[in-house]
């Protein structure tokens, strides 16, 4: 009996911890059910979504969302990546700019994607 209390124990806590509250990515969660990745949601069509990535504003003007910055100095928007419309970067957590280059810590942004471009507000 013992022993059943505590495998339903283990599988009741594995179930918990994931999706928007604990601070992870969703992973493979159902559009509309939490963040997604940029690589997922580059392929989540035009709907509106919740997405997690470094924001950059480069050189030429351009506001993506990244899935990783490349660790050169100042970072370079790694692969995959989504145009994004409507950010106010500088309200963003952790802003950082260096030569011409704006961008920030992990954050998540929620708006709608239309045509592989993520229109925030």
């Amino acid at each position: 009996m013992r022993a059943l209390v505590l495998v339903l124990t283990v599988l009741l806590l594995t179930g918990c911890g994931t999706g928007e509250d604990s601070g992870e990515p969703a992973g493979n969660t159902p559009v509309g059910k939490g963040i997604l990745t940029v690589a997922e949601a580059i392929h989540a069509g035009d709907q509106p979504v919740k997405v997690r990535g470094f924001v950059l504003v480069g050189t030429d003007g351009v506001t993506r969302i990244c899935e990783a910055l490349a660790e050169s100095y100042p970072p370079q928007c790694g692969r995959p990546s989504l145009k994004v419309e409507g950010a106010n970067v500088e309200s963003l957590r952790g802003v950082q700019s260096a030569q011409g280059v704006t961008w920030t810590d992990e954050v998540t942004l929620r708006g709608t994607l239309k045509d592989g471009v993520l229109t925030v507000g």
